[in-house]
């Protein structure tokens, strides 16, 4: 960072979210105070195209029915969110963040899929409906 800077114009001239950076970045508590001298994580401004799908915790997307121990927990141990939470492949490690702009909000990575292999990812909503809606499609990820 050098003096003068600002969050704001760094996210548009590396076409990645304010919030992404912060996500990225956990020491930025408040992205109106940034410091000269400080180095930040930009995330991979081009980023990939995965294919992405959307499941719930219910059986249809788990084989999980409620009352089941571990329904709506992830692979990683951690409670299924959404808006937070999305399935991998093995290839990138539970923790890590990604960006998807369709969203505009930043995943971590705390599960996995059968079907999740290289190039495709899984998001979590609570809604069935809204995840059968969601469909098949391929988005720019960033991380």
């Amino acid at each position: 960072m050098q003096s003068g800077d600002v969050l704001s114009e760094i996210s548009r001239n590396h076409n990645v979210s304010v919030d992404s950076l912060l996500e990225f970045n956990t020491f930025l508590t408040d992205p109106d105070i940034i410091y000269a001298g400080q180095t930040i994580t930009i995330p991979d401004s081009e980023g990939e195209t995965f294919t992405v799908t959307a499941y719930t915790a219910g059986y249809e997307s788990t084989g999980k029915e409620p009352g089941d121990p571990a329904y709506g927990i992830t692979a990683s141990g951690t409670e299924v969110q959404e808006g937070e939470t999305i399935a991998c492949p093995d290839s990138l490690s539970f923790g890590a963040k990604l960006y998807i702009p369709y969203f505009d909000k930043t995943f971590t990575c705390e599960d996995r899929g059968s079907a999740i292999t290289e190039g495709r990812l899984d998001v979590y909503m609570e809604d069935l409906d809204e995840a059968l809606e969601f469909g098949v499609k391929d988005l720019q990820v960033h991380y």
